[in-house]
C-alpha cells in the first residue's frame, strides 16, 4: 500500500509541474502583451489648411525611453488633394497615397512621446512665402503632437494647435485620437503663407492665404513684434522658436543656441543704448545752439511734459468687426503725445501708438466707448496711431492726437 501511495504522489507532482509550465508559457505568449525591449512604428501625414497633402516636411520625436531624438523628413515638393470633405480635413490616409507621409520606426514600447516640426514644406505658386507649422494663420504660435504608445504597441495621438489669438484646437477632435497607422496617420496641418491681411498693419499676422479667420490676429497686439525675442528670424512669431528647434536638432551644441540668443539680446540692448546716446547728443547740440531750447529740452529729458507748442489733429473713421484703421502724425520736437478716441456702438477696441519702426510705445484696451493713451515724452519723429476694433460689430469713431 505504501509503495502505491508513493507512486501516486509522484504522478501528481509531475502533473502539477507540467500544468505550471504550460500556464507560464501561455501567459508569456499571450496576445496584447509586448515582450521586453520591443518597439513599434508611427506614421504621420502633412496637410495644408484644407485638402492637400504636402511633401517636404520634417519632424522630431522625443520622450519615452529614447536615447536620442528620432527624426524623419522628405525633400520632395509634391502636392495632392486627398479629400472632398470640409476644411481643414481632420484625418489623412497614407494607404492610398504616399504624399506627405513619413514613418517613425524603432519607438520603444511603452512610453509617452512628443512630435514637433523641424522643417516646413517648400513654397509654391499658391503659397509664395512657404508654410507655418500650425493651422489658423500666419502668426501661428505652435503645433505639437502628444503620443502615447501602449504596452501592446498600439498608438493613441492628438495634435494641438495654438492659434495667433491663443485659441487652442485639438485634432482629430471630438475626444478621439489618431492610431498612427497608414490608414489613420497622425495629421499635422501647415498654414500656407501669402500676402493676405488680417488686421491691416502689415506685420506678422498679415501674411495670409485665403479669407481671414476670426482667430488670425495675434493678441495682444503689443506682444507681436517681440513674440520670439533673441531669435534669428522675427518675420513671424513662430519662426524664432522654429529656428531654435532646428538648430538644436542639427547641432550637438545646444549651448550655441543659447549663446546666439544672449548675443542677440545684447545687440538689442546696445542698439537701445546707442539710440539714447544719440538723443542725448542731439539735446546737447540744441543746448549749445539756443539757450531757450536748452531749457525746454532739459525739462523734456527729465520726462517733464514740455515742448514749444502743442497741436491737436482730429480724425474720424469707421472700422468693421475685427479690423483696424491707422492715422499718422509727425512731431516737430521732443515732448508729450496723447491720443483719445470715442466710438459707437460700445464694443472692445484697442488704441495703439507705434513709432516709425512699428515698435509699440503704448496700448490701451476698453469697451465703454472712450479711451485715452498718454506718453509723457517722445522724440521728434513720425508716429502711427491705430484704432483696432476687436469686437464683433462695426464702429464709427473720432480720434484726437495732441503732440508737439
Amino acid at each position: 500500500m505504501s509503495g502505491s501511495r508513493r507512486r501516486l504522489a509522484g504522478v501528481v507532482a509531475s502533473l502539477g509541474a507540467l500544468v505550471a509550465c504550460s500556464l507560464a508559457m501561455l501567459l508569456g505568449s499571450g496576445q496584447g502583451v509586448a515582450a521586453s525591449g520591443s518597439t513599434t512604428s508611427l506614421t504621420l501625414q502633412t496637410m495644408d489648411s484644407c485638402k492637400r497633402a504636402l511633401d517636404g516636411a520634417g519632424y522630431q520625436l522625443t520622450g519615452g525611453n529614447l536615447g536620442a531624438p528620432l527624426e524623419v523628413s522628405s525633400s520632395g515638393s509634391a502636392l495632392q488633394t486627398v479629400s472632398s470633405g470640409s476644411c481643414p480635413v481632420p484625418r489623412g490616409n497614407c494607404s492610398s497615397t504616399s504624399v506627405g507621409c513619413l514613418t517613425f520606426t524603432g519607438i520603444p514600447v511603452p512610453g509617452n512621446y512628443r512630435i514637433t516640426s523641424i522643417k516646413t514644406p517648400p513654397a509654391n505658386s499658391s503659397n509664395p512665402q512657404g508654410y507655418a507649422p500650425c493651422e489658423g494663420g500666419s502668426a501661428c504660435r505652435s503645433e505639437e503632437a502628444d503620443v502615447s504608445v501602449l504596452a501592446d504597441g498600439s498608438v493613441q495621438a492628438t495634435v494641438t494647435d495654438v492659434y495667433p489669438d491663443g485659441t487652442v484646437r485639438v485634432f482629430p477632435g471630438s475626444g478621439s485620437t489618431y492610431a498612427g497607422t497608414a490608414s489613420d496617420p497622425v495629421v499635422f496641418h501647415d498654414f500656407g503663407l501669402g500676402s493676405g491681411s488680417c488686421d491691416g498693419d502689415g506685420d506678422a499676422d498679415d501674411h495670409l492665404t485665403g479669407s481671414p479667420s476670426s482667430h488670425c490676429a495675434y493678441k495682444p497686439e503689443s506682444g507681436e513684434a517681440s513674440a520670439c525675442p533673441g531669435g534669428t528670424d522675427q518675420t513671424y512669431p513662430w519662426s524664432c522658436a522654429f529656428s531654435t528647434t532646428t538648430s538644436s536638432t542639427t547641432s550637438t551644441g545646444s549651448s550655441s543656441t543659447g549663446t546666439t540668443t544672449t548675443s542677440s539680446t545684447t545687440t538689442s540692448t546696445s542698439s537701445t543704448t546707442t539710440t539714447t546716446t544719440t538723443t542725448t547728443t542731439t539735446t546737447t547740440t540744441t543746448s549749445t545752439s539756443t539757450t531757450t531750447t536748452s531749457t525746454t529740452t532739459s525739462s523734456s529729458t527729465s520726462t517733464t511734459a514740455a515742448c514749444p507748442t502743442q497741436a491737436t489733429r482730429n480724425f474720424t473713421g469707421s472700422a468693421s468687426a475685427t479690423s483696424s484703421t491707422s492715422n499718422f502724425v509727425d512731431t516737430t520736437a521732443a515732448g508729450p503725445l496723447s491720443a483719445s478716441v470715442t466710438w459707437a456702438p460700445p464694443t472692445t477696441v484697442d488704441l495703439i501708438v507705434y513709432d516709425s519702426s512699428l515698435t509699440v510705445l503704448g496700448e490701451q484696451t476698453g469697451s465703454s466707448g472712450s479711451l485715452t493713451l498718454s506718453l509723457p515724452n517722445v522724440p521728434a519723429g513720425s508716429y502711427k496711431v491705430k484704432v483696432k476694433n476687436t469686437g464683433s460689430t462695426s464702429i464709427t469713431f473720432s480720434l484726437a492726437v495732441t503732440h508737439c
